[in-house]
């Protein structure tokens, strides 16, 4: 996919691999193709630049190439090789001859990610320390290279009571666009925060916190291991929301659940017979909203934000509120008056959004531009996007 180099040449001096004509990312965001392609050419997306990772976290490397050449057909031919070196200087991992670029190239000037994407894991047995990664971006047509530099400290995980929260100030911060500066190996501490805060009394606010905490966890598995060593220091309460966590994340085994006893087994039974609102699925209630937006705030990702554009569909169910009084109060009545108020809050909180985040707004332009979407859906995000 191609972004405009003008603008991308700023994003880049912040870059500590930055190359005149390759770049290599380095990331642990789930998120970060959708990001690139997912955006118009006009609007650079902020990766997440990661210099450290802890056993069996997944991480990612791919290049992005520029000021290659092409051929007589308008064609490019760009790979990259990568050599990933333990911290005694050995081979850890490495890899020739990928394919970053071949084919028709409309505007050689815009800059091109590669589609092969390397998903890397430390497991147990691999040694603690700097692990020193070289890519070599090769273009065969002009017969130059790039080579990139750089290294990945593998560190042990934190203790689960090595971070303290204190104030639920410092609760919400962690909370607001987590995505931005996403740091799994903390939010097992800011979950116990919450599960023994004023915070989780008030019901409202459960299903969107909750979704945060359910997309960290379920998309960050190494982390099961920090919670089973914390599980038996907690009091009852707060083992109900880990189990819940647990459940829902599906981090949890089939081993620890079998060992649960007399009222955790009972919650763990409880939980089993219980399900969370759709989230991708008919949007029914207005706490799917929240739990959507809630979702974007943990991993950045486009998904939420296009079930949240397609439920724009819900226009037509304006004036449905005030028919209800006067309606026979069906369920179908009811229902409908359900969805004019998801319908309303849905504008008051895509307008609000897209104003305080950038990369709503570049999902929504994108979507506008390229997604197949209905007339309706169309029509009302246009309306949106206008008013901004």
């Amino acid at each position: 996919m191609k972004k405009l180099t003008l603008l991308i040449f700023i994003v880049l001096s912040s870059f500590s691999s930055f190359a005149i004509n390759g770049l290599l990312v380095k990331t642990i965001d789930n998120s970060f193709q959708e990001k690139w392609y997912k955006t118009i050419s006009s609007d650079v997306p902020k990766f997440i630049e990661n210099q450290k990772v802890f056993k069996n976290q997944t991480f990612y490397i791919t290049a992005i190439a520029w000021e290659f050449e092409l051929d007589n057909n308008s064609s490019a031919n760009v790979n990259y090789s990568i050599k990933v070196l333990k911290p005694d200087g050995s081979v850890h991992f490495e890899q020739d001859q990928l394919p970053l670029l071949n084919g028709k190239i409309e505007n050689k000037d815009l800059f091109q990610m590669s589609e092969a994407i390397l998903k890397i894991s430390f497991e147990e047995v691999d040694s603690f320390g700097d692990y020193k990664i070289e890519v070599r971006i090769f273009d065969q047509i002009s017969t130059k290279s790039k080579v990139i530099n750089t290294s990945i400290l593998l560190q042990e995980l934190p203790s689960y009571d090595s971070l303290i929260i204190e104030k639920e100030e410092e609760f919400l911060k962690w909370f607001e666009k987590y995505y931005e500066s996403p740091k799994p190996e903390t939010a097992l501490s800011y979950f116990l925060f919450y599960s023994q805060s004023s915070l989780a009394e008030n019901d409202n606010s459960f299903l969107p916190i909750f979704s945060i905490f359910l997309e960290i966890f379920s998309t960050n598995k190494f982390l099961y291991n920090q919670i089973l060593d914390s599980y038996s220091e907690q009091d009852e309460i707060t083992k109900t929301y880990l189990i819940y966590l647990l459940h829902y994340s599906e981090l949890g085994t089939e081993e620890f659940f079998n060992k649960l006893e007399g009222i955790e087994e009972q919650v763990y039974t409880e939980i089993k017979g219980s399900k969370l609102p759709e989230l991708y699925g008919e949007i029914t209630d207005p706490s799917q909203l929240d739990m959507l937006w809630a979702t974007f705030s943990a991993n950045g990702s486009y998904k939420p934000i296009l079930k949240l554009i397609q439920t724009l569909e819900y226009s037509r169910f304006q004036g449905s509120l005030d028919k209800f009084e006067a309606s026979d109060q069906t369920e179908e009545d009811r229902q409908k008056a359900i969805n004019n108020a998801i319908y309303d809050s849905l504008i008051w909180s895509f307008k609000s959004n897209c104003n305080q985040d950038k990369l709503v707004k570049s999902y929504s332009k994108w979507a506008l531009q390229y997604e197949n979407l209905s007339d309706i859906q169309k029509s009302e995000l246009k309306k949106i996007l206008d008013s901004l």
